[in-house]
């Protein structure tokens, strides 16, 4: 359940920050575009490390190859 509160969470800080950015764009304000596009950079990173997370694979399972391509023998 947490890891859907991460995606969630990285999802409404990316578009809460775009907003924000937007908002202060439109308004001349200089510290609320920074601000907004700060958020947006931590909502990102939080989808990004999701991800990478997601497709990495555990140490044990991954297969030495050779230049070729080909899988070789473990040492």
């Amino acid at each position: 359940m947490t890891l859907l509160f991460k995606k969630i969470g990285g999802l409404a800080l990316l578009l809460l920050g775009g907003l924000m950015a937007a908002h202060g764009g439109a308004a001349g304000q200089t510290w609320e575009v920074l601000f907004g596009l700060a958020v947006a950079a931590i909502g990102g990173a939080l989808l990004v490390a999701k991800i990478i997370r997601r497709n990495s694979a555990p140490l044990g399972t991954l297969t030495r190859r050779d230049s070729a391509g080909r899988p070789s023998a473990q040492r």
